[in-house]
């Protein structure tokens, strides 16, 4: 995981003016993929900069192993690092540059899709069972009305304190915005620590339930500030669907999935692709049509 966050560096190289730009993955437009030069277009350079990140992500594990200091966060300052030395010399790294100039162009929705079911499906699988039987309702109260609170609480604190003249709708939308919790670096350490598997249950748990309510309430917000309206009715009928339907596909894919794991016999590459393919074909299903679809039910 040391590729993650340093890939950082892509949305602040993207700072940088070039006349001819290689892709590595084009975003598209209007429906059509946009074209490259070929010259520019080199995708072998991509291999370097992932090279580059796994070494420099293992020297920091190396060199901050017995720290207090995350590794996670490490990595991050380290791909701000990248990203300022490409902007600041003005794309002059030579090759390094132009493979930071790749990833820089690639799809932020990519990158989602490439990483975000695996590692979902990672914190759900470690889960426990009995452990989150235990936990379930400080998660549904931390995830749902906790995210809510916190939404207002940072939106106010964002109304008073910034000197924007924001509305309280734009505040608000960036307080629902950073209301999604993402304990990944909390809950390694955590485990490094020695912490009670009650405690990791429990923030893994709310962390994984409050994306929803966090979805929710972004896009009530950003149809307020776009001057949409909607009935609380159809926002209800939104977030059940949305929460519901949710986790409906997840089961059955999991039901499908296990049936058909439970014909398997000693054959780790079935067990192993067939977990993955899952785990990717329910993230892709919910995103293309749970959430697009509902998503209407709150536009005026």
């Amino acid at each position: 995981m040391a590729l993650v966050p340093l890939l950082w560096v892509g949305w602040s190289d993207g700072l940088t003016a070039r006349q001819t730009k290689p892709k590595l993955i084009m975003e598209p437009t209007s429906g059509e993929i946009r074209s490259s030069d070929a010259d520019s277009l080199e995708p072998e350079l991509a291999i370097l900069f992932i090279g580059v990140s796994l070494v420099l992500g293992l020297i920091c594990r190396h060199l901050l192993k017995g720290t207090r200091v995350p590794y996670t966060v490490a990595l991050l300052i380290l791909g701000i690092a990248l990203g300022a030395a490409e902007y600041g010399t003005g794309g002059n790294l030579h090759a390094l540059g132009d493979s930071i100039e790749l990833w820089s162009n690639i799809s932020p929705n990519l990158i989602l899709f490439v990483f975000l079911p695996a590692l979902l499906f990672e914190s759900s699988f470690s889960m426990e069972v009995h452990q989150i039987k235990r936990c379930v309702v400080q998660m549904v109260l931390l995830a749902g009305p906790g995210v809510v609170i916190s939404t207002f609480c940072t939106g106010a604190l964002i109304w008073y304190t910034f000197p924007y003249s924001w509305s309280w709708s734009i505040s608000s939308l960036l307080g629902g915005l950073l209301s999604a919790t993402d304990p990944v670096a909390v809950v390694a350490l955590l485990k490094e620590l020695g912490a009670s598997k009650k405690l990791n249950t429990l923030i893994e748990g709310e962390s994984l339930m409050n994306d929803g309510t966090a979805i929710v309430i972004f896009h009530l917000f950003l149809n307020l500030v776009l001057g949409k309206s909607f009935t609380g009715e159809a926002v209800f009928i939104y977030l059940a669907r949305v929460a519901l339907g949710g986790v409906a596909l997840g089961a059955a894919f999991g039901i499908i999935s296990v049936l058909w794991l439970g014909l398997v016999f000693n054959d780790t590459v079935i067990e192993i692709a067939l977990t993955l393919t899952a785990s990717y074909l329910a993230y892709y299903t919910v995103c293309e049509f749970i959430i697009p679809k509902y998503l209407r039910l709150i536009h005026g």
